[in-house]
Order: C-alpha cells, then structure tokens, then sequence
C-alpha cells in the first residue's frame, strides 16, 4: 500500500456532488479503545487489528501506510476507507473509498474532505473533534450509526479507524466497515471489547502515556 496516489472507486448510480438534504450523521457515535488491546476482543474486526498490530515499529511506534499491502485486505475489499490527515484547518480529505462504500452512501468521497457532501458542514464537527483527539493520543476508533440523512435509513454501519503516521504524528486513517441489522448497536457487536464513548465535550483518557509515533 504504498502508493499514495489517489484512487477512485466505481459505482453507480451515485448521488449528486451536493445534496438537496444535509448528509449529516446525527444519530451516529464514537468509540475509543487502547491500541494495546488485545485484538480477540475485537470479534469481526479482529484480524484488522491483529494486522495493525503485528506492523508497529519495534520502539512502539504506529504502522505507516507502506507496511501494508493491498492484498492483505482483501477481505474487505470495497469496505475501506483511507483519509489523508490535513492541517491548518484540520480535516480529512479522503483517498480511497471503497465501492461498497460508494453502494451504501450513494456518494463517492473519494478525493473530497468530510462532509464536503453535506448541505450542513457545521453537523461534522463531532467527527471532525474524534480524529483530531486520534492526533492527539492515537486509539482504535469506532463510528457508526444509520445512514438516513443519505435516504439510507434501511442501513446501519459501523466503522473500525486504524491510525496511521508517517513518524511525526497521525498521518493517514484507514476504517474498515460492516453493516448490521439496524437494531444491533456495539456493545452488541463487540461484548469483549473494552470501548469508551468518545466524549467532545472533555479531554480523552484513552492512551495517556507517552505517545510514540
């Protein structure tokens, strides 16, 4: 994975550049975990994490993008995202978004930041604050929720975000998604994994020892 080109997933019909109706997740949330624990608690996802962890640097350090090879996610081919991390403001511009991705939402946000197709770019703050706490002290993230404000609202997702740097600080995300039935919910999905709702209204304690990138 390498390459830092970005890609662009087809799928059709997609909707439009901008919605007649804000593309908000109102009804989503967010989840923390140490990067530290142990990847069979983190049931479907656990190969992800069991992947990620086998590629941290021997001083601790988080994996880059180049430790990994396409082929090695190829069970979740077409359920990935990877935002490149910018600064000054901050925000995700996304990279890659998955076909499946592009199926789900109706909306390919490939090579665009998030919430760019949002009529409401305020209603993105909360998931603008969870990866910028992500930048701060890096942890396993989980976001999730239905995709009605899409006209979705047939379809619940959740997401698993892996940070990635680049030896400075996080440098790039890569989320990983299933889909769930609609009244499943987390705690659901993952009984053995030790999350915390992310709180923006306070600083996380998630990770609070020294961080290493």
């Amino acid at each position: 994975m390498a390459d830092s080109r970005t890609f662009r997933s087809s799928a059709a019909p997609l909707r439009p550049p901008v919605n007649a109706a804000p593309a908000v997740a109102f009804d989503w949330g967010y989840w923390m975990c140490p990067i530290d624990t142990a990847a069979d608690r983190f049931g479907p996802f656990a190969g992800l994490v069991a992947l990620w962890q086998s590629r941290r640097r021997e001083d601790g350090g988080l994996p880059r993008r180049r430790d990994f090879k396409a082929e090695e996610f190829s069970e979740w081919m077409g359920r990935i995202f990877i935002a490149k991390i910018e600064h000054d403001p901050f925000d995700l511009r996304f990279t890659l978004w998955g076909s499946t991705l592009c199926e789900w939402w109706r909306v390919d946000y490939t090579g665009q930041t998030l919430g760019t197709q949002s009529s409401d770019p305020d209603a993105w703050s909360v998931e603008r604050r969870y990866f910028a706490e992500m930048a701060r002290r890096p942890f396993f993230g989980f976001a999730g929720g239905s995709l009605s404000e899409y006209g979705r609202s047939h379809i619940k997702v959740i997401g698993l975000d892996l940070p990635l740097s680049n030896g400075t600080g996080l440098d790039q995300v890569l989320s990983a998604h299933l889909r769930i039935d609609v009244d499943r919910d987390l705690a659901q999905l993952l009984p053995d994994c030790p999350f915390v709702v992310f709180d923006d209204r306070a600083p996380a304690t998630v990770g609070e020892a020294a961080v290493v990138w």
